[in-house]
């Protein structure tokens, strides 16, 4: 029998018999174990250098404009090393499958200085979606375990602030990828979202790409906080390599936009350059995300854990050889 998890906020129910439980108790220490207060739910066993599953994290919802809904979605790859790539397809896939296809297909490993990877995924559901569920499955292709997490709009304790926190006096991050192009504020989905390309590559040579970066927070008159710029690969048969690279949370000089580039006028932005190389001919899409620096050098990821604010864009890229 295939073992299959729901899972949601890190907390994981077990959903099948008691016998295979068990085994998957042993197995994967810290599965089916509810944290006490103030400790934690997984056992130091469950994170590992490789080995391990990638786990979809379903993480909150917001309304948009137009009364239409984004479904978050994040994802916690268990291993500290091992990156895990799983194309759309039988391993990796979206219920309904309308929605098929969003999905990222790379995995980055556990995050230094973070939990997981935060709402890299959104997905646009229409305004009478009602008490729907739209399912991420997520499965170890070593083992066949099926990890699914169930987004809905359901429950208001899943509510996103978007894209301002009042309670915090902060403001999501605006993108530009076209300096006279659309603006991206907010996490919202590469169907939703600005979303630049396609853009033409070819394997081996570097191609230039620059996010331009700026923020304005109606609760502090002049926020000089930095914002960090970081580029991902999102979909794509091949690897792709940023330089510089972008992979740390803790990196102190890369990707970090000062504010003075912006509060110039209300019309600036700051620039953030890199250049994405490509391993193999096919189609991309990148990823590229930015954050409010934290006021802390040392884990800059205190937005996420508190579900504001950064901001989604993505680009396209066709690589020929």
């Amino acid at each position: 029998m295939k073992r299959r998890f729901i899972a949601g906020s890190l907390v994981y129910a077990l959903v099948v018999s008691s016998a295979t439980a068990v085994v998957a108790q042993v197995r994967v220490p810290g599965w089916n174990r509810v944290a006490p207060p103030g400790g934690h739910q997984n056992d130091p066993q469950l994170v590992r250098p490789t080995g391990g599953p990638v786990v979809p994290i379903f993480e909150g919802w917001f309304p948009n404009p137009d009364g239409s809904y984004q479904l978050c979605f994040g994802y916690f790859n268990t291993n500290t090393e091992q990156v895990i790539d799983l194309p759309v397809g039988s391993d990796n896939f979206i219920e309904p499958r309308e929605f098929d296809g969003l999905q990222p297909t790379h995995f980055l490993p556990q995050p230094d200085g973070g939990r997981r990877h935060y709402c890299v995924l959104s997905v646009n559901v229409p305004a009478d979606w009602g008490d729907r569920d739209l399912v991420w499955t997520l499965r170890d292709e070593r083992t066949g375990q099926a990890f699914s997490s169930p987004g809905r709009i359901v429950h208001s304790t899943y509510r996103h602030d978007e894209p301002l926190q009042l309670e915090r006096r902060n403001s999501a991050p605006k993108i530009k990828l076209d300096p006279a192009g659309a603006e991206a504020m907010g996490r919202i989905g590469s169907t939703t979202g600005t979303i630049a390309g396609p853009l033409e590559a070819r394997v081996g040579q570097p191609l230039p790409l620059i996010a331009w970066v700026r923020r304005d927070n109606p609760f502090r008159e002049g926020d000089g906080r930095s914002i960090r710029v970081r580029w991902f690969k999102y979909q794509g048969p091949g690897d792709v390599v940023f330089t510089p690279d972008w992979t740390s949370w803790k990196e102190r000089t890369v990707g970090w936009v000062d504010s003075a580039t912006w509060l110039e006028s209300a019309d600036a932005y700051g620039p953030s350059s890199t250049e994405a190389t490509f391993s193999e001919p096919g189609e991309y899409l990148l990823h590229v995300q930015a954050y409010n620096a934290s006021g802390r050098a040392a884990y800059e990821v205190s937005d996420f854990e508190f579900f504001c604010c950064w901001t989604n864009a993505f680009v396209r890229v066709n690589v020929g050889r």
